[in-house]
């Protein structure tokens, strides 16, 4: 069996189905609000005493996989030392999305483009730093 067989065998034996990037912010609790009501994500969760993990979504599995982050309180220090790109990916009017961020004042760092990969994108830094782009199908 050679080494590519096996990796294609475990995808599909294990039924690999999305992924819930985790991003470290300074205060979850202000992270989790942002993303629910300025991002317009669902808070699924928050956890500890005081709070030191929540989870938000986007999405139901009406139309595919929903989105998750998961949002993890590190220290101030910890959160400056990295910083991530997720891209998300959304089924239409990705320049309705744009506009409503626009109004809402969110921290848009790269207006809506076509790419010559048949995707059309924009992306918001979040107040933790993290790069989110959004894109859609031309």
């Amino acid at each position: 069996m050679t080494a590519r067989s096996v990796a294609a065998d475990l995808g599909t034996t294990h039924q690999f189905h999305g992924i819930q990037p985790v991003l470290p912010v300074a205060d979850v609790v202000r992270a989790a609000r942002y993303f629910s009501e300025v991002l317009g994500f669902e808070l699924d969760f928050i956890a500890g005493e005081p709070p030191s993990y929540a989870r938000v979504k986007k999405g139901d599995r009406s139309y595919g996989d929903p989105v998750y982050l998961r949002l993890w309180q590190c220290n101030a220090r910890e959160t400056r030392q990295w910083r991530g790109e997720i891209v998300i990916h959304v089924g239409h009017n990705i320049d309705g999305l744009h506009a409503a961020y626009e109004k809402r004042g969110v921290d848009i760092i790269e207006a809506p483009v076509s790419q010559p990969w048949g995707l059309r994108e924009f992306a918001i830094r979040e107040p933790d730093g993290h790069v989110l782009r959004f894109c859609g199908y031309l």
